[in-house]
């Protein structure tokens, strides 16, 4: 069943957490947390421990930063808003626990400028001793203020870029120190793992679009997409897809409703967690128009440091947009899959990354669409509204 196990994130404050935690030597706290499965909520899942194992690592007596994403990039999914929000008590607690298992004695919760009530929730919880020094920064708005390395420059006073990895930030985060950065979710797991030796077994996601209740809910990992939406009071009417993972995550077909939200299955499918939206899209939705929209939101809101990026984006909106213009060839297809690969294989950053994904699975599960628009000349759900009258090409085409 999607109804999460307790210990619940937005309803279970762990009183105690942090005296509790110090007094753990840190090969124990380490341990509990290695015990509870943590991943990242962040999108990527990747275990906390050896993040954390990594920072120590790179330790050499200098100083140690800790940053807890707070940011919520992707607009249509507030998780850590409503998670401070409602418990801003365990973030908070989660913050100082992590700084203590790091050797952290800065801290920074690093939220959207728009947060304003999950601002009030943080700084009222502050007011406890942590034994860490954490302050709250605003990032700058925009999808790309919430990337890993983007936030860290954004704190040093620069523009919301990504910075080429490897050296990861665990070795040259902050001020070219080693630097963890996690989730405001995650860390929030810390502690009811510290208390009560719970396990990270529940995900908060935001279900959007055709369904009757949209929200942030908590479900379990492994939940299906199906009984997610049956949590928001199910479909409100008909569907064609289900987009799974915010703006750079793939479309799903609605029958694919048995799929697994949980990390790897994901991967499988053609997408990723991202942001955890899980967008109903209603039946009589053109999926090129669909993902031409998506294309000009990411071009619009990419960072532009690398060209494949910036480029690419802009490149795959032109040929979409071409394409449900009534201005489509046979020989888009094998192009947007060339300027997919480039884009995944030299992208800086998951921004670029994962993008392809809409991409790759929008041809998967969806190729009459762009059959008919690109043969017939016609819109397959009879809505689509030419955008362009021509075509710009480049040099070269497949």
């Amino acid at each position: 069943m999607p109804a999460s196990t307790a210990p619940r994130l937005l309803e279970t404050e762990a009183g105690g957490a942090v005296a509790a935690a110090r007094d753990l030597a840190v090969d124990a706290l380490l341990e509990l947390i290695e015990k509870s499965g943590l991943r990242g909520r962040g999108g990527a899942g990747y275990p906390l421990v050896d993040k954390i194992r990594a920072v120590r690592r790179n330790a050499d007596g200098g100083p140690i930063y800790l940053v807890a994403n707070a940011y919520d990039a992707d607009p249509g999914s507030p998780l850590s808003r409503t998670l401070l929000t409602r418990n801003a008590g365990n973030v908070i607690a989660g913050i100082a626990i992590a700084a203590q298992a790091v050797g952290a004695t800065e801290a920074y919760l690093y939220l959207h400028p728009d947060a304003v009530e999950a601002r009030a929730a943080a700084e009222e919880a502050l007011a406890n001793e942590l034994g860490v020094q954490i302050e709250i920064a605003l990032g700058p708005g925009g999808f790309m203020g919430g990337e890993e390395t983007a936030l860290l420059a954004v704190l040093e006073s620069r523009r919301a870029m990504a910075r080429q990895r490897p050296p990861y930030p665990a070795s040259q985060g902050l001020r070219m120190r080693p630097t963890l950065v996690a989730s405001a979710e995650t860390l929030a797991w810390l502690p009811l793992i510290v208390v009560e030796q719970a396990r990270a077994s529940t995900k908060l996601v935001s279900v959007t679009g055709a369904v009757v209740r949209p929200g942030v809910y908590e479900v379990t990992l492994g939940s299906q997409l199906g009984e997610i939406l049956t949590e928001a009071g199910g479909a409100s009417g008909k569907l064609k897809g289900l987009h799974v993972g915010g703006p750079t995550g793939g479309i799903l077909a609605s029958s694919r409703t048995d799929t697994r939200f949980d990390f790897d299955d994901l991967r499988v499918a053609g997408t990723h967690m991202g942001s955890a939206q899980v967008r109903a899209i209603a039946a009589g939705t053109c999926i090129v128009n669909e993902a031409a929209t998506l294309f000009a939101y990411l071009a619009k809101e990419s960072c532009a440091i690398c060209v494949p990026c910036r480029v690419g984006t802009k490149r795959v909106q032109a040929i979409l947009e071409s394409t449900y213009s009534g201005l489509g060839r046979d020989t888009d297809l094998a192009w947007l899959d060339e300027l997919g690969t480039h884009m995944e294989r030299f992208s800086l950053c998951g921004f670029g990354i994962t993008a392809p994904s809409i991409l790759r699975t929008t041809m998967r599960e969806f190729p009459d669409d762009y059959r008919i628009h690109i043969q017939e000349k016609r819109c397959p759900e009879g809505v689509c509204k030419p955008i362009r009258s021509r075509r710009y090409e480049t040099m070269v085409q497949p």
